[in-house]
């Protein structure tokens, strides 16, 4: 492990990674035997973020605001933990852990006490990326928890090389799901009915041809439908990310570029359009009694 004074290096014979204290976040994923970067650049002129952490909300407050207890409370999309510094746990060779606790200015718009922590742990081709959130108070905490890493199209290729290839656990060999149901945001980034469909799938897979995000620019999987998602590249294993039981899992591209597709695993989802009810009981919601711990993780693996 090399500690850049901000960026963290966790590095074994197969993969390079690092991890960045501004906002726990994974921002390099290097392929050694490939000799390829997986994860996107962040470029400013695209998107300039690699795989931030959704907190502690994932998507979008109707009008960018929510209500607890009777109270509204102003809110920026995917929360603030992806912008704020983690002072950090713990860091060796193949694996680094990052902390955040609530601040005054954080309970100014998120009028809860938490404590986040962040971990990855680098095991041969495989990134596990863990969460822990703590209730340090007598009262109920509320909160949503999301991955949103970027996979960069590789060299000389395009989005409309990849194949989205999905899993359920529990399924037979050869016994593939042959549709999803997938919720979508509108235009506003708010949940409507009208964007509610279903995604047609042959052997589990579905490749993105011309026209794949036109409509729909991402994908909202609810319903803990799929265990894993992939994709590959001319039909080839390019990455898969496991997932186990998270109730959502969404797929999203930038508009009109498309230099990745990003596959995000939550626990959280966009408001509906209009939504102005108590925050308790928003979808996609998660609750911590007093004093309780919450610990979920999902995977990265580099096929």
């Amino acid at each position: 492990m090399k500690n850049d004074g901000i960026v963290f290096t966790l590095e074994n014979e197969e993969l390079l990674i690092t991890v960045d204290r501004h906002g726990a976040e994974l921002t390099r994923i290097y392929d050694k035997k490939a000799g390829r970067e997986l994860l996107w650049g962040a470029d400013p002129a695209v998107w300039n973020r690699h795989a931030p952490v959704l907190f502690p909300f994932v998507g979008k407050s109707f009008d960018g605001k929510y209500t607890h207890e009777g109270k509204e409370h102003g809110i920026t999309p995917h929360g603030f933990a992806r912008d704020m510094e983690f002072e950090p746990l713990l860091c060796d060779m193949d694996e680094c852990w990052f902390r955040l606790k609530d601040t005054p200015d954080t309970y100014g718009v998120y009028p809860f006490h938490f404590e986040l922590e962040i971990g990855h742990r680098l095991t041969g081709r495989t990134i596990e990326v863990m969460w822990r959130v703590k209730n340090p108070d007598s009262g109920e905490l509320l909160f949503m928890i999301g991955g949103h890493p970027a996979f960069q199209v590789p060299e000389g290729k395009t989005i409309y090389d990849y194949t989205l290839v999905f899993n359920k656990e529990g399924k037979e060999a050869g016994n593939h799901q042959e549709e999803l149901h997938y919720l979508a945001p509108n235009d506003q980034g708010y949940q409507v009915e009208e964007k509610t469909g279903s995604l047609k799938l042959k052997d589990g897979q579905v490749p993105v041809t011309k026209g794949f995000f036109d409509q729909i620019l991402t994908y909202m999987f609810d319903g803990a439908q799929i265990s894993s998602v992939g994709l590959l590249v001319d039909e080839t294993p390019y990455v898969t990310i496991d997932c186990g039981d998270f109730p959502y899992l969404g797929v999203w591209t930038i508009e009109a570029t498309h230099p990745f597709v990003c596959l995000e695993p939550w626990y959280g989802l966009c408001a509906p359009d209009g939504y102005k009810g108590e925050l308790k009981d928003r979808p996609g919601i998660q609750k911590l009694e007093a004093w309780g711990t919450w610990e979920k993780s999902y995977s990265i693996r580099i096929e």
